[in-house]
């Protein structure tokens, strides 16, 4: 990759430069020139591509910022973030304008956004559905935790920040699809089911007086349970294994237990409603109760 600086110290003028682009041989990309023979796709050539097209005080952020910071995120994003209004000549290149930008020291002088601060940039260039995905990577694999990530988010919902709207969505789902939240409004669902009664938390004891399972909602004349599941972000792989193991012993003592996850109790309510009216007419159509 050669700036304009480059070729004038290798007495390269520009008729020279223009027969190598003609033959293919290299490729304008903005303000520099990349020799193909010796390109390299990859972050790093990204990167720098992006910075020397921006300003002097330019950082470069989103997902390839991440990465380059050790976090393995998906994105094809192209974010710089500068606090002044130097064009880019680069396609698909989004600017964010602001300032004092914040950057980390990568060798070479390449300037980085912190990767928390380069995932907020590139959630504030996505849509919903695919920041939800990416944000929810980056939480199940403890990058960051929703305390940090809402407090960074704080400081960006100013008025005329870039993508204040999506950031303050994504803030919101995530601090709503808590489990308690997600038991609350399955409480409220059970009412609208008119079947019941369900216990909250039911303790399952084995003969002994030793506690097995505690149960979101428990049907117990019927032996009906309901598992909720928050956010896959509030989950760990402890906790995974750790209900698994309880569905099992449930499923083994004749419960017949239901799962539901917070995107379809918030998002589809009625099929929710209308799985659990048909279960509970099922078991007792095929058992007559299971009272005990």
């Amino acid at each position: 990759m050669l700036t304009a600086g480059d070729l004038q110290r290798l007495g390269i003028g520009r008729s020279a430069v223009a027969t190598r682009v003609g033959a293919g041989e290299w490729e304008r990309c903005g303000r520099v020139w990349i020799v193909r023979a010796a390109a390299t796709a990859g972050d790093l050539q990204t990167a720098w591509l992006l910075q020397t097209n921006g300003a002097a005080d330019a950082v470069v952020s989103g997902t390839l910022a991440a990465r380059l910071a050790g976090w393995d995120l998906p994105g094809g994003d192209r974010i710089l973030v500068q606090p002044g209004h130097t064009r880019i000549g680069l396609p698909g290149t989004t600017v964010i304008r602001r300032g004092p930008v914040d950057a980390l020291s990568a060798p070479g002088g390449l300037r980085l956004s912190p990767p928390l601060d380069g995932l907020v940039d590139a959630l504030a260039c996505l849509g919903a559905e695919a920041g939800e995905r990416l944000l929810d990577r980056a939480l199940q694999r403890h990058y960051t935790s929703l305390r940090d990530f809402s407090a960074v988010v704080e400081g960006r919902l100013g008025r005329g920040s870039h993508g204040a709207a999506i950031l303050r969505q994504l803030r919101d789902a995530a601090n709503g699809g808590t489990r308690s939240e997600a038991e609350r409004r399955m409480a409220a669902l059970l009412k609208r089911t008119k079947t019941g009664p369900w216990i909250a938390n039911y303790p399952l004891m084995d003969d002994l007086g030793n506690l097995v399972a505690e149960i979101d909602f428990a049907l117990k004349s019927l032996r009906i349970a309901i598992e909720v599941d928050g956010r896959a972000f509030h989950s760990d792989r402890h906790a995974f294994e750790r209900d698994r193991r309880r569905q099992n012993l449930l499923v083994l003592d004749g419960w017949l237990v239901l799962r539901f996850t917070w995107e379809q109790i918030t998002r589809d309510p009625k099929a929710v409603i209308a799985c659990i009216i048909a279960a509970v007419a099922q078991r007792e159509r095929s058992s007559g109760g299971f009272a005990r």
